[in-house]
């Protein structure tokens, strides 16, 4: 087993079925360009695994390799991959992987926004984010029952991209979700998050991982603390020394990236948003948004429409310190 540093994620998927069929979808839009999916089968000659999207751009590749060989490239290492096995890599630019003539796999490459949504919003979610930061290496030598599933994982990504239908992207997110949680069950890389940290970051991931199911709830940061069983200026002098935020400012933060995505993503009314992510009021949602964003969430929707239509840059949505 190989877990290694942090690095960092937008990605491309062309498709005339794909086009035709979501067209008029801002899901397809936006995020199933960010989606390269394929079968391995190298037969002769090696084979350099590609990216959803040109080199510069981030991205994040899974390798499920079941026979033969292969190689990341890189200009100071150069690391071996040996079937069976399971390979996670985060963004690097500089990085090649290629698979040796005879090799046989899969390969998926992902953008941002697609690994925010395989994440997702549970408790485990910190600790899928810990790991989606890093190099993981799994060997699946002695992961039979493993093997069996992770190979149906990536072969459903690669039928749903090339044979789309209504719900695909649903299905490829939770495929993708589940070779997150292989990873996370082979690498035991949230034992590693943990003893590497010490108590103040325990803390702030049981925190973390309270805000992810209680923050729709509108908590407020003596709540927090209670249940933490630590003093409210306590949790305050964490957040302040680990992240450089106040708890205030991490749970408005969660709150304001989850109301982001479902306006950019969803069909939901502006009152059924303020409502999912736990306010009473529209006006006070109203307010709260257009003091975080500069923008009212009608405009903001607006905005992001337009900037997917004419293919512009679309507001900033990465939610840095939350999954």
């Amino acid at each position: 087993m190989d877990v290694n540093g942090p690095f960092l994620p937008k990605i491309g998927y062309n498709n005339d079925l794909m086009s035709n069929l979501f067209e008029n979808s801002p899901v397809y839009s936006t995020f199933m360009p960010q989606l390269r999916a394929e079968r391995v089968r190298c037969g002769l000659r090696d084979k350099i695994l590609g990216l959803a999207s040109n080199a510069h751009e981030k991205h994040w590749q899974a390798i499920l390799l079941t026979t033969g060989t292969g190689v990341i490239e890189t200009p100071d290492e150069i690391i071996p991959l040996e079937a069976p096995c399971l390979a996670w890599l985060p963004w690097r630019a500089d990085r090649k992987v290629r698979v040796r003539a005879g090799g046989v796999g899969f390969h998926i490459s992902v953008g941002e926004e697609v690994l925010v949504g395989a994440i997702g919003n549970s408790p485990e979610s910190i600790d899928m984010r810990y790991l989606a930061d890093r190099r993981v290496l799994a060997s699946l030598e002695e992961e039979a029952a493993v093997i069996e599933d992770a190979t149906h994982a990536f072969d459903l990504v690669v039928r749903e991209l090339h044979h789309p239908r209504y719900g695909s992207w649903n299905m490829v997110v939770a495929q993708i979700r589940a070779v997150l949680v292989f990873l996370w069950r082979l690498s035991g890389v949230e034992d590693v998050a943990l003893q590497s940290r010490g108590e103040p970051s325990r803390i702030l991931q049981n925190f973390r991982q309270l805000v992810e199911t209680r923050f729709r709830e509108r908590w407020p940061v003596g709540a927090y603390a209670e249940a933490l069983k630590i003093s409210h200026d306590r949790l305050h002098d964490i957040c302040r020394r680990e992240l450089g935020k106040t708890p205030i400012q991490l749970i408005h933060e969660r709150v304001l990236h989850e109301a982001r995505l479902r306006l950019e993503r969803s069909v939901l009314t502006v009152e059924q948003v303020a409502a999912s992510v736990g306010f009473k009021d529209v006006g006070h949602f109203s307010r709260f948004f257009k003091s975080k964003t500069g923008l009212p969430p009608g405009k903001f929707r607006k905005t992001v429409s337009r900037s997917t239509e004419d293919g512009s840059e679309v507001p900033e949505s990465t939610y840095a310190d939350w999954p």
